[in-house]
């Protein structure tokens, strides 16, 4: 299962496009396996989409935590 295609994938849109057209070019051999290939890109592009997500949101987590310790403690945390 992936997240809806709707949404915005900057980094992911070619993948999206050949699965959607792999989807309507085999309306029912997709059900056997014809877009596997196509899934299995897909899913590698969301993965890394995901990852770096990840890192920029811990950043920006860290970068807030550090703020908030510097408003509670002073700079050098005494």
């Amino acid at each position: 299962m992936h997240p809806p295609l709707f949404r915005e994938h900057p980094d992911c849109e070619q993948v999206i496009q050949d699965l959607v057209s792999c989807h309507e070019q085999n309306p029912i051999a997709k059900f056997l396996g014809t877009c596997n290939d196509a899934k299995a890109a897909l899913d590698l592009c969301f993965r890394k989409e995901k990852n770096s997500k990840r890192k920029a949101n811990m950043v920006e987590a860290n970068r807030r935590e550090e703020k908030m310790n510097e408003l509670l403690y002073g700079k050098n945390g005494g």
